[in-house]
């Protein structure tokens, strides 16, 4: 990247205007003419004014920042109200602007891009000696766009104006759309992303890389007179390093190292052990999805039978419901012929109660059934008769064994004077006779 154009907008004594640089630029004039006060233009848009970076060197001790000869230190807010050595060109608030336009190189890709500073600054007088204040400061960049003076300096039917600083965004964003306008509330961020445009990035560098960059650029901007370029940029251009910290850094980088190689065994085992976890859980999928296919395959089997079976039952439904249908019409069927049957009986019983032989039969029917039922329970009074009597029998039959018993009589001689056993026997006898079938 290089610095293709620079806009001066109440920046000292310059008026305003844009100057466009080419490959080797030479600044020449008197003294007073303005040649360090467009200089410190430049570092203050490199810089931001940043604290500790950034030297305004005209009139200064270089090394101190302190006035020399009698003239006053410079500020940003001296050098937007035109202060020359106590006399200030703009007495009212107000707002300047610095911009910086770069365009890439012949051998870069990346895009041109515009970096601006705003600032308000406003006298104060209420003490005796009369002091720049700086009330407000913008940084802004713009990256794929090139904006030219008309942008800071606009003109209406009343005549040319300075933009002012409130509403700078909002006609930026207008012009060039809210993704265009990147704005940034601090100098270290501005200076990240300024330096990371310069790289051609479309982010922001590391807040040390940013410094760094810009404390190089102040240190090549101060007048010194330079013995040895070898010397200027191992002090001035490049950064003392800490060897003990650089020693720290290695062997802190060590141990992270060696933490990591455990780390690196304890992730392989764990990569193992997953792997294994991979292969157990493959397995069991599959075992799994078998086991659920053959579930499903005699869930579909059993669903088959039960179809079947259904369509078997409700096909013997209708069937039923057919021949119960055939057994309701033959049932009434048969009622309507039990009707018929009953009114013939009712009809042929009317004409038989007018047959007197017919009333004699059933007179007669009467008396039959009368007899029987007392022949019938004559016939129980005369099996229990004989029951008793077969009872006795039997007990008689016992009585004559044990009177003709041998024992018995060697005993009892007497039992054979008595003849009980003759008379046993003709009892049995008699009892036979009178046996009722």
């Amino acid at each position: 990247m290089f610095l293709k154009r620079f806009i001066f907008v109440n920046w000292g004594n310059i008026p305003g205007l844009e100057f466009e640089f080419g490959p080797v630029n030479l600044f020449s004039g008197g003294n007073g003419s303005g040649k360090t006060t467009a200089a410190d233009a430049i570092q203050t848009i490199m810089t931001a004014a940043h604290e500790n970076l950034f030297q305004y060197n005209p009139g200064q001790d270089e090394t101190t920042q302190r006035g020399r000869g009698g003239k006053r230190v410079r500020t940003l807010a001296s050098y937007v109200l035109g202060c020359d050595d106590g006399s200030y060109a703009r007495l009212d608030p107000t707002d300047g602007y610095l911009v910086a336009v770069f365009h890439p190189t012949e051998d870069e890709t990346a895009d041109p891009f515009t970096a601006i500073i705003a600032v308000r600054a406003w006298l104060d007088q209420s003490a005796n000696n009369i002091v720049a204040r700086q009330d407000d400061a913008l940084f802004f960049i713009l990256p794929g766009e090139t904006l030219s003076l008309s942008h800071f300096v606009r003109e209406d039917k009343a005549g040319k104006y300075v933009t002012p600083l409130d509403q700078l965004q909002t006609l930026l964003i207008v012009e060039f759309g809210k993704r265009a306008v990147e704005k940034y509330e601090t100098k270290r961020a501005y200076l990240r992303r300024l330096y990371g445009a310069l790289r051609g990035l479309r982010d922001a560098v590391s807040e040390q890389e940013a410094l760094a960059a810009a404390r190089a650029f102040s240190r090549f901007m101060a007048y010194k007179p330079v013995q040895s370029i070898n010397k200027f940029v191992s002090e001035e251009i490049l950064e003392r390093k800490d060897l003990g910290e650089a020693i720290r850094s290695v062997s802190s980088q060590l141990k992270t190292i060696h933490a990591m190689e455990r780390d690196a065994a304890r992730l392989k085992g764990s990569i193992t052990i997953l792997e294994q976890a991979r292969l157990q859980s493959q397995r069991y999928i599959e075992e799994w999805i078998d086991l659920n296919t053959l579930d499903y395959t005699l869930a579909q089997h059993s669903y088959q039978q039960r179809q079947q079976e259904y369509l078997s039952a409700k096909k013997l439904q209708e069937e039923l419901r057919r021949t119960l249908k055939e057994s309701d019409e033959e049932l009434t069927l048969s009622k309507q012929r039990s009707e018929q049957v009953h009114d013939q009986l009712v009809t042929l019983e009317a004409q038989r109660i007018g047959v007197p032989a017919l009333q004699q039969k059933d007179e007669l029917e009467t008396r039959l059934r009368k007899e029987e039922g007392v022949l019938v329970e004559q016939a129980k009074r005369l099996l229990l008769q004989d029951n008793a009597l077969q009872k006795n029998i039997q007990f008689s039959d016992q009585i004559k064994n044990d009177l003709l018993a041998a024992d018995l009589v060697e005993e009892l001689p007497q039992v054979a004077d008595l003849k009980s056993a003759a008379i046993c026997k003709q009892l049995l006898e008699q009892g036979r006779r009178a046996e009722i079938n």
